[in-house]
C-alpha cells in the first residue's frame, strides 16, 4: 500500500531511541518499503547506520519555517514523493513543514501517559499498518570506526565497566538526577564489591557541578569530553549503566547494555527502561508527579528533589547483583 514513507521526530534523544521500535516493526512487515527519517543533526549518529532506514534528513530543532535551510529541506522532501508521513513531532511548525512538502497523507502522534513511549509511537504506525506487531526489544546501530575507537580507549582498563550517567542537573525538568554525594557513596561500594572501572558520563554544562566525582577510585571521566556518537560507543562497551531518566539510559538499553534506571518525578510506565533494565523509584506519595518543577524546591536552592534523595545506595547495590558477579 505504501512504497515510501517519512518518519519525523526531531528530539529528544530518548524519544528518538523509542521510535526505533516503530520503523523496525514496519520494515519487518513490509520488507520492500522505503523508510526515511527526519531528525535533528545532533541525533543523526543514532540513525545513519541503521539498516532499516534508507535515508536520514536533518534540521535544527528550533528551525525557522521560512529560512533557507527549511526551504531547501522542503524542496528535497517534495522530490521524494512520499506516500505517507508518520509525524511523531506534532508541533505546529512541523505540521506546516509537512504541508508545504505536499506529502499525500499524514498520521499524527498523540501522546498518552497510559502507555510506554515505545508502545505509544507504535500505535501511530498501527493506524496505517493494521497488522503491525510491537517490537519487544530496541536496537541501535553505530559505525564500526567509532566502536573500534571506544574499544581502544578502554582496552587497558579492568572490567567490569560501570557507566554512571550523572548529567542533567541543570535540566529544565527536575526529579531526574541523583545527588552527587550519593553517586560517590555508591561508587565506593561498587569498587569495594566489584572492582573494575567506573566511567563517568554527562553533559558539558554539568562538568563543574560533577567535579567531586573525580574522587572516585578507578574512574574515567568523560563528562563533556565526547560527542554523542563517541559517548554511545563507550556505553556500548559497558557491563552496566546507572542513570536517571535520560537519553543515555535509553541508548544503553537499545545497545543491549544492562541498565538500572533511577526514577523520581517521571512515570516508569511511560519512560522506564523498555528492555534490558531494572527501574528503581521513590516511595514518596507524590511520585510520579511528572512536573517540570518540584513543589518542594520552589523556595529552595537545592539541586535535587526529595524523591531522588530518597533512593538509597543500598537498594541500587542490591539490584546490581542481578547483573554483575561479585569478585
Amino acid at each position: 500500500m505504501y512504497k515510501k514513507i517519512l518518519i519525523v521526530r526531531l528530539g529528544a534523544i530518548g524519544d528518538v531511541v523509542h521510535t526505533s521500535g516503530l520503523f523496525r516493526a514496519i520494515k519487518k512487515l513490509e520488507k520492500d518499503i522505503q523508510i526515511h527519517y527526519l531528525t535533528s543533526e545532533l541525533i543523526r549518529p543514532l540513525l545513519e547506520n541503521d539498516p532499516d532506514l534508507d535515508k536520514v534528513y536533518t534540521i535544527s530543532p528550533k528551525f525557522k519555517l521560512f529560512s533557507e535551510e527549511t526551504k531547501s529541506l522542503i524542496k528535497n522532501l517534495k522530490s521524494e514523493k512520499y506516500d505517507l508521513v508518520l509525524n511523531l513531532q506534532p508541533s505546529l511548525k512541523v505540521k506546516l513543514l509537512i504541508l508545504f512538502a505536499k506529502i499525500k497523507k499524514q498520521l499524527i502522534y498523540r501522546k498518552s501517559f497510559k502507555y510506554h513511549a515505545v508502545t505509544n509511537f507504535w500505535q501511530t504506525g498501527l493506524k496505517a499498518f493494521p497488522n503491525l506487531r510491537e517490537e519487544k526489544e530496541l536496537n541501535l546501530y553505530l559505525g564500526k570506526d567509532v566502536i573500534n575507537k571506544a574499544e581502544m580507549m578502554l582496552k587497558n582498563y579492568p572490567r567490569p565497566f560501570i557507566v554512571i550517567n550523572a548529567g542533567g542537573i541543570m535540566s529544565k525538568r527536575q526529579g531526574r538526577t541523583y545527588p552527587v554525594d550519593k553517586w560517590l557513596e555508591l561508587a565506593d561500594k561498587i569498587q569495594e564489591k566489584y572492582k573494575g572501572t567506573i566511567i563517568l558520563n554527562g553533559a558539558e554544562e554539568d562538568k563543574e557541578l560533577l567535579s567531586p566525582l573525580n574522587k572516585i577510585v578507578n574512574c574515567i571521566n568523560y563528562i563533556g569530553e565526547l560527542s554523542l556518537e563517541e559517548s554511545c560507543a563507550v556505553i556500548s562497551q559497558a557491563d552496566l549503566m546507572l542513570s536517571g531518566d535520560s537519553g543515555p539510559l535509553h541508548i544503553a538499553t537499545a545497545l543491549n547494555v544492562h541498565s538500572i534506571g533511577l526514577f523520581g518525578s517521571m512515570p516508569i510506565k511511560r519512560t522506564g527502561c523498555y528492555c534490558n533494565g531494572i527501574n528503581i523509584t521513590s516511595s514518596k506519595s507524590c511520585v510520579p508527579c511528572n512536573r517540570r518543577k518540584c513543589k518542594f524546591l520552589k523556595k529552595s536552592k537545592k539541586l535535587y528533589t526529595p524523591c531522588m534523595e530518597e533512593i538509597s545506595t543500598e537498594e541500587i547495590l542490591s539490584k546490581i547483583q542481578a547483573y554483575l558477579p561479585q569478585r
